[in-house]
């Protein structure tokens, strides 16, 4: 797979275009379409996405957290059967560009003779009527146009608002479902205050490497963690404010304790593959009544995980 981010016109392509955020069933859907159309009429199956949500530059407040790294979006694309992703910058000039004068940069600058318009698809700041529209454009340039159909999915829809929906609800199987995929979140192990250690279920404090990362809500999940040995492993995360061992307000953490491991994570990048969540975070009487809590805990993972690893 190759990724394009300067004018590129040695290859005839078909793309579709989008966010791509998580390659769910339904992206991947449509780049199944794209690769079928790509097939008949020798063209380079591609996909058009860009670098940073687009809202971000529209509507800095309302920009949504992300379900994927701009890396693993572009390996979940290439997985997805994108040959060629073309990858824009999306600041003003962008923004102000009329469907036309996009279009017909996609053509010029990156080969795009066909486009593919994925169900409810919106792009270009004067258009109100989809579909139509873009095909007429499409023939005023010289680029095919065609619409997809909708994914139905095997029952509810899907797109990347809702799974991060199901995150904030802490619907682990449902996001994972959607995804095709266990959800996950990569970051780097920074230092913390040694109590779970002293408690006998050492934990790493995780900051994720996008600040821009989707959390799902606070509580005890189960997970399989991918230490720097590229091994899998059992591990029960949590995420919160730590109420038992905190007296005053405090920022939200994410902690890992990895089951039967020993090594040292200080500074290291580690993924988190969410397999369910476990129950919410309570404050305890004591640390006592937390460390048992936390050992049955324990046991839970090591059930939940044991058909995965």
């Amino acid at each position: 797979m190759n990724i394009i981010k300067r004018s590129n016109t040695s290859r005839r392509r078909i793309a579709a275009i989008g966010m791509w955020d998580g390659v769910h069933l339904g992206h991947r859907f449509l780049i199944g379409f794209v690769r079928d159309h790509a097939a008949k009429r020798g063209l380079t199956p591609s996909v058009v996405t860009f670098a940073d949500h687009p809202l971000k530059v529209v509507a800095p407040l309302r920009a949504p957290s992300l379900l994927t790294t701009f890396d693993e979006r572009m390996q979940l694309l290439g997985e997805a059967g994108a040959d060629d992703v073309i990858v824009l910058t999306f600041g003003e000039k962008l923004r102000r560009l009329s469907a036309h004068d996009f279009l017909q940069r996609l053509k010029t600058k990156y080969g795009v003779d066909t486009l593919i318009v994925g169900f409810n698809n919106r792009f270009g700041r004067d258009i109100h009527d989809g579909l139509a529209e873009y095909r007429r454009i499409g023939a005023e340039i010289g680029m095919e146009v065609i619409g997809a159909p909708e994914y139905k999915g095997k029952a509810s829809p899907i797109s990347s608002s809702i799974i991060r929906r199901y995150l904030a609800n802490g619907d682990i199987k449902k996001a994972n479902q959607a995804l095709d995929r266990p959800f996950k979140l990569t970051g780097r192990v920074t230092s913390g205050r040694g109590i779970g250690r002293r408690m006998g279920f050492p934990t790493a404090n995780l900051v994720p490497l996008d600040p821009d990362s989707a959390v799902p809500r606070a509580g005890v999940y189960a997970v399989i963690a991918v230490t720097p040995d590229g091994v899998r492993r059992p591990a029960m995360l949590n995420i919160g404010f730590r109420p038992t061992v905190e007296t005053s307000p405090a920022e939200m953490t994410i902690e890992v304790h990895i089951l039967d491991y020993a090594g040292y994570l200080y500074d290291e990048v580690i993924t988190l593959e969410f397999v369910d969540f476990m129950r919410n975070e309570k404050r305890f009487a004591n640390t006592d009544k937390l460390s048992a809590q936390l050992a049955t805990d324990a046991r839970k993972v090591r059930r939940l995980t044991a058909k995965l690893l």
